[in-house]
C-alpha cells in the first residue's frame, strides 16, 4: 500500500480535523438550491441532486472501492489536509463543488441550437470542461492535494481522466435536453437512494471504502 493511502485511511471519516469553513460553506450549498428554486428552476436543482449523487457519490465510492480490492491505491488520493476525508480520493471540501457543479454548468449552458465554431455546443462543452477539470487535477497533483499512483492516470497520460470527466456532463446535458420535469424529478430521487445504498453497502456494512 501507498504512502499516500496509508495516510488517507489514517484520517478516514474522523471528526478530529473538522474546521470552521464547513459552516459558510453548508450556507452557500443551500443558498444556491434556495436561490434556484426560488427561481422556480426544479429541472436544474433535480439535476444537481442527481449530479451530486451519482457523479460524486457513486464515482468516488468506486475509486474507493480502486483501493480496496488492490491493496495499493485507488486511482487518485487526497492525503493532504481537510476539514474530513469522506473517501480515499473525497473529501469534504470536494463534496460542496460537486454539490453546485451540475448547477453550475446548467446555469451557463447556451440553447441548444447554438454552435461553436461550427460544431454543436452540445458536443464541445462538455470536452470542454472536462478538459478544464483535468488542467485544475494536475495543478492539485503538482502541490500534492492530489495523488496519482497508476501509470494510466497520471500526467502525461490523462486521457482517461478527461474521459472519465467529460462523459458525465454528456449525461448531464442529454437529461437536462430530453427529461421532463417529473422525470428529472424521479431521476434524483433515484440517485440518492442509489447512492445512500452504496453508501450503506461499501463503508458501513461491508467497510471497504
Amino acid at each position: 500500500m501507498t504512502e499516500a493511502s496509508q495516510q488517507v485511511l489514517e484520517v478516514l471519516r474522523s471528526p478530529e480535523n473538522l474546521q470552521w469553513h464547513v459552516v459558510p460553506l453548508i450556507a452557500l450549498v443551500m443558498y444556491i438550491y434556495n436561490s434556484e428554486l426560488e427561481k422556480k428552476r426544479h429541472g436544474e436543482v433535480y439535476l444537481g441532486i442527481y449530479f451530486l449523487a451519482i457523479s460524486g457519490v457513486f464515482l468516488e465510492i468506486v475509486n474507493a472501492l480502486v483501493l480496496h480490492l488492490s491493496g495499493r491505491a485507488a486511482l487518485w488520493t487526497t492525503p493532504g489536509n481537510s476539514a474530513f476525508v469522506i473517501y480515499a480520493g473525497w473529501n469534504v471540501e470536494i463534496l460542496f463543488l460537486a454539490a453546485v457543479g451540475g448547477l453550475t454548468v446548467l446555469k451557463g449552458l447556451p440553447e441548444k441550437d447554438q454552435r461553436i465554431l461550427g460544431v454543436s455546443n452540445r458536443r464541445i462543452l462538455p470536452l470542454c470542461w472536462a478538459v478544464g477539470a483535468v488542467f485544475i487535477e494536475v495543478l492539485l497533483n503538482k502541490g500534492g492535494l492530489l495523488v496519482w499512483e497508476y501509470t494510466h492516470w497520471r500526467w502525461p497520460n490523462l486521457y482517461f481522466m478527461v474521459i472519465w470527466w467529460a462523459v458525465p456532463y454528456y449525461i448531464l446535458l442529454w437529461l437536462h435536453d430530453n427529461l421532463s420535469l417529473e422525470a428529472k424529478g424521479r431521476l434524483a430521487a433515484a440517485s440518492v437512494v442509489f447512492a445512500v445504498g452504496c453508501q450503506v453497502l461499501f463503508a458501513v456494512l461491508l467497510e471497504w471504502v
